[in-house]
């Protein structure tokens, strides 16, 4: 009934966006069409600046608006950034939307008798968990010699590269490693948290994807047993390990694998990809791409080179880690 997703290196590569697979995109919408409900979990946090996620999925929402994606269908669609913090879905333009927090139908309210849901947090309680993990982070970058700057939000705190520079995937794990044992041993800690390496990065959010997945299956009424959760992240300096306690999870390396994944999920529920679109005016039936004995139609409309160097230009120039626009 319903699959929730990793972002970076999961749907597409790290750091980069959602552009040219047109096979995931198809997959993705084929799953929406049949019913199933698909979320977007992921650690990218830039609160309720939905253009922001947009940017990183510009691929997969121009996708679906050119396929004519029905709007009951655009509405099983979501994204929860933050990892469980800031809860969007998907329009009948095609847009994300910021799912309202309370009151009657709100994710917060509704979901308030999850002990651990964001709607239950103390703020003080908040910004000490950052607290003790920036300061930890910090004395890392100093004992480490790493050529790195730190990265305080609202609901998470991060290590990053300086520009031009790289981080040692060891010292990304050995800063996780000591974030975690601080913040295990704390016994003024008492918030859910992930800490984790990002492949560039290391960050520590308050929340994770076990409260993620349990808040949708609540708000969606999705038993666990009719989730899934795919990721790339399953050790645990990855963040989606704590997935693994809510729901049945696929572990894959590449947004390849996830697009091999969901091609035999819906061979599996006998769900028609071969000769897929002969019938839908907005696939074409005029072009074939033959991989893997699978059939593929293109879309009418021929895709727009243009725009998609703009909208990858435009990631370029988006910090991913604060999502801020840079110079040109």
């Amino acid at each position: 009934k319903m699959i929730t997703f990793d972002g970076d290196q999961t749907l597409y590569s790290d750091g980069a966006n959602f552009e040219s697979n047109l096979r995931l995109a198809l997959y993705l919408y084929l799953l929406l069409r049949n019913g199933v409900t698909v979320a977007v979990v992921t650690a990218a946090g830039y609160e309720y600046h939905t253009e922001k996620y947009e940017l990183r999925l510009s691929g997969l929402l121009a996708y679906f608006r050119d396929c004519g994606l029905p709007t009951e269908d655009c509405e099983r669609f979501y994204l929860f950034g933050g990892e469980c913090n800031y809860l969007l879905q998907l329009g009948k333009d095609y847009k994300l939307h910021a799912v309202k927090e309370y009151g009657a139908g709100g994710w917060l309210t509704s979901t308030k008798y999850i002990e651990e849901t964001p709607g239950n947090w103390d703020d003080n309680e908040v910004n000490a968990l950052l607290d003790i993990a920036e300061e930890c982070m910090s004395k890392s970058v100093e004992e480490q010699n790493l050529r790195a700057r730190l990265i305080r939000k609202k609901r998470a705190v991060g290590l990053v590269p300086k520009a031009d520079e790289s981080i040692p995937r060891e010292a990304l794990d050995e800063t996780i490693l000591r974030v975690q044992a601080e913040l295990q041993r704390r016994s003024d800690v008492s918030l859910p948290f992930c800490a984790f390496n990002g492949g560039r990065d290391a960050w520590v959010d308050c929340g994770n994807k076990r409260v993620g997945v349990s808040i949708l299956q609540s708000y969606l009424g999705v038993p666990n047993e009719a989730t899934l959760h795919i990721g790339d992240q399953f050790l645990n300096t990855g963040n989606d390990f704590a997935a693994r306690e809510i729901c049945p999870c696929v572990w894959i390396t590449s947004p390849e694998e996830t697009t091999y994944i969901l091609k035999s999920i819906l061979r599996l529920a006998g769900v028609s990809i071969d000769g897929h679109g002969a019938t839908d005016s907005s696939v074409a039936a005029s072009k074939k791409a033959k991989d893997g004995g699978v059939t593929l139609k293109k879309r009418t409309s021929q895709l727009d080179f243009q725009e998609v160097e703009r909208r990858t230009e435009q990631v370029q120039k988006m910090d991913v880690f604060t999502g801020e626009l840079t110079g040109s």
